[in-house]
């Protein structure tokens, strides 16, 4: 039973992080700065969810609903986000909300130290950058990207693997709505500034002070290029 359930949480990981939608809304301002991100998690997953849940221990929340909180909880505990909100407005759809100073001093909390070079703000530009030489802080950012049932499925283990291939394993793993729920996840990140932008890259410019930024999420899952963007206003 120990090993099923093992196997289990493998796919649940998987599933988590593939088969959810993430919109989030960051807005820079002079005096203070505030996110909002709603996620909704596709209905494929809800069924596996329910397929599986017989197999794992009981609990009073379900596994969305505690990978969710957990987040939130942490954010809360990190000491600079301020203000978190979260909100379960269905089933399968969440919102989550929280004021900061500035985004690096938020994730510097959440990593557990100042050395931090995926994300930089100086007060008038924003930059990400992240590639396998780096994706480390990412990990110690969130926890759940070190865990060592996701890890294995991550791009440190998959370097150099297609697009093809890597989908080829998840139809192995989940079936043939598996590869189809990768495909169609993605996330959308809009930025708003304090001031007029200047200059951009990496990211749609959508007005004067809004951006988009956007990933398919097996990008961020082989990570085979650097993903990131500059922003600069005035």
């Amino acid at each position: 039973m120990k090993k099923m359930s093992t196997y289990l949480l493998i796919l649940l990981v998987i599933l988590l992080f593939s088969s959810c939608a993430v919109s989030e809304n960051i807005s820079l301002g002079k005096n203070g700065s505030a996110s909002s991100t709603d996620i909704t998690v596709y209905p494929f997953f809800i069924d596996v969810l329910n397929d599986f849940s017989e197999f794992l221990p009981k609990s009073d929340e379900s596994i969305m609903d505690a990978a969710i909180t957990g987040f939130a909880n942490n954010l809360e505990a990190s000491g600079k986000a301020f203000d978190v909100h979260l909100v379960k407005n269905a089933e399968n759809s969440y919102s989550i909300s929280f004021a900061f100073n500035d985004i690096p001093s938020v994730l510097s909390a959440l990593k557990g130290d100042n050395e931090i070079s995926v994300l930089k703000e100086d007060g008038s530009s924003l930059e990400f950058y992240l590639d396998i030489n780096n994706y480390h802080e990412l990990k110690a950012i969130i926890p759940f990207l070190a865990d060592p049932n996701f890890e294995v499925y991550g791009p440190e283990y998959n370097q150099g693997m297609s697009q093809e291939d890597y989908l080829d394993m998840i139809y192995y793993l989940l079936g043939e709505d598996g590869p189809d729920a990768i495909r169609n996840s993605t996330i959308d990140i809009t930025i708003t500034t304090p001031s007029e932008i200047v200059s951009s890259s990496g990211v749609v410019q959508k007005g004067p002070t809004t951006v988009l930024y956007s990933f398919p999420l097996i990008d961020f899952l082989l990570l085979d290029e650097p993903m990131g963007f500059e922003i600069t206003w005035k």
